[in-house]
């Protein structure tokens, strides 16, 4: 039996909940004793009050004491690393004290679902000797595949897994006269795409005086644009996170053509697909190779092509219904966590076991 300590980042990081987290009942049903090392206070924590306003990265001692407080709290977690066969570590050890990483017993699986380095306070450097450090490495997608496998001979590609079960359809119809909601879930740290297509949402909404913006986020966006009688705000809460999603007519993920962008593992649109509403998104990164699995969607770059997508869902009901339930499909088939559990399982059991 292959016994893991699974090192994560926090208790709603949304990379240690979806990329390790989610899947450890499944790992356990498979036979493998895996057990979860989360830190108390998490790796993102950001300070109290005014203080949690400052970036840390360009205020070194408050950096300083968080990477340290950080490293504290990963002592369980290294602890327990060198009782079991192997190590499983969800994104960074500590950013910015990386190097510490070896501490840790080997073999190390390394999941990365993002382009980490460009996060990374002290530069890209101590995350190529991170995943070097690496035996292993579950990236998210092929952009950070390729950009790990320059450092580490054996990369798996994992994509992010969605619980089926619990993001689903709604069981019951909107009301008819329901306004058309368009939707956007996320952090305020990613606001910016949503400032991006803020023109195509103050163009539509305007055009459409009826329709609605439903943001999901741990703060409310300042979209000063838009018309603020249509823009509803709800606070992010894990244990509604899945229901919310009923709410909406259409899911939207913009995105920029950029690195980090790239390594983004488009859970947006995973989301909204396994709630079975379609999806209007940016055709950069990941976000390509999904709607090239369907017709779940359409992609939109420039500001016309965002409101002509919005308008052509808001005026035919029959395009949204076919589309959603073509992304709630691909779900089912590929991206559903018992699925990806499956493939996790087996690579544990074939090279550790």
């Amino acid at each position: 039996m292959v016994k893991i300590a699974a090192l994560t980042s926090g208790s709603n990081i949304p990379s240690a909940r979806f990329r390790i987290r989610q899947y450890l009942p499944y790992l356990r049903n498979a036979g493998i004793d895996v057990t979860e090392y989360c830190p108390l206070l998490s790796q993102g924590a950001r300070l109290p009050g005014a203080l949690g306003r400052v970036r840390t990265r360009y205020f070194p001692p408050l950096l300083a004491g968080q990477m340290l407080v950080n490293l504290a709290f990963r002592v369980p977690g290294v602890l327990a690393s060198h009782v079991a066969d192997v190590t499983w570590l969800e994104r960074n050890f500590v950013p910015g004290l990386d190097d510490c990483a070896a501490l840790l017993r080997s073999p190390i699986v390394l999941d990365i679902d993002d382009a980490i380095w460009l996060y990374n306070p002290l530069g890209s450097g101590m995350i190529k000797r991170l995943v070097r450090r690496a035996d292993m490495v579950f990236a998210g997608n092929q952009f950070l595949a390729n950009w790990c496998s320059e450092c580490c001979q054996n990369v798996q590609i994992i994509p992010t897994a969605v619980d089926a079960d619990r993001f689903r359809p709604r069981t019951n119809p909107k009301p008819e006269n329901s306004p058309f909601v368009v939707g956007w879930t996320g952090t305020a740290g990613n606001f910016r795409f949503l400032q991006m297509i803020e023109p195509a949402l103050a163009r539509f909404l305007g055009g459409t005086p009826s329709a609605r913006l439903l943001v999901v986020a741990d703060r409310a966006p300042d979209l000063t644009s838009l018309p603020p009688g249509q823009v509803d705000f709800v606070a992010w809460n894990p244990s509604t996170e899945h229901l919310v999603l009923h709410e909406m007519d259409v899911g939207i993920m913009p995105i920029d053509d950029s690195d980090l962008s790239k390594g983004k593992c488009s859970f947006k649109m995973l989301q909204y697909m396994a709630a079975g509403i379609p999806v209007i998104a940016s055709p950069f990164g990941m976000n390509i190779e999904i709607f090239a699995q369907g017709e779940m969607g359409f992609p939109a770059v420039t500001q016309d092509d965002w409101v002509e997508s919005l308008q052509d869902y808001c005026d035919n009901v029959e395009i949204r219904r076919r589309h959603g339930e073509s992304g709630r499909k691909i779900i089912e088939n590929k991206y559903a966590a018992d699925i990806v559990a499956n493939g996790i399982c087996k690579i544990f059991q074939d090279y550790f076991d």
